[in-house]
């Protein structure tokens, strides 16, 4: 028998390990940062054009849009901001109005390293911009 016999399992088993769960990390990692980059992107273009055509609860429905969507990415823990712009008032048929929306989003995994306190975070923006609709009477 050879002195070597036996230990491919092993080196298969160390080797499966260092690789592929580092690989599983970094996936699971992308795949929440993209969950919030679409969660983002939702918002701003739902919020834009809700505040277009409805511009007297133009903030309310872009808060409540932007949770739902954010609820429905499962990123309940991200942390999140709103902002819609108007260049004149919001009223004023023709204006723009741009919804700009700034996540947080946490990376898993890495608080049980790091600790509680210093959970790592992702920034990601999207803004979109849409004109208010002609009031119709």
């Amino acid at each position: 028998m050879r002195p070597d016999a036996g230990t491919a399992p092993i080196e298969f088993i160390f080797g499966t390990t260092v690789l592929l769960l580092p690989l599983l990390f970094l996936i699971v990692s992308l795949a929440q940062v993209q969950a919030g980059l679409y969660a983002a992107q939702s918002s701003a273009i739902d919020a834009a054009r809700t505040a277009s055509r409805f511009p007297a609860d133009a903030h309310a429905s872009a808060q409540s849009i932007t949770r739902l969507h954010f609820e429905d990415h499962g990123l309940e823990d991200a942390e999140w901001d709103i902002d819609l712009h108007c260049s004149t008032t919001c009223t004023t048929s023709g204006a723009p109005v741009t919804a700009t929306v700034t996540a947080k989003i946490p990376i898993p995994g890495i608080p049980a390293i790091l600790g509680e306190t210093r959970i790592p975070l992702m920034v990601v923006r999207s803004s979109h911009t849409d004109l208010i609709a002609p009031v119709v009477e």
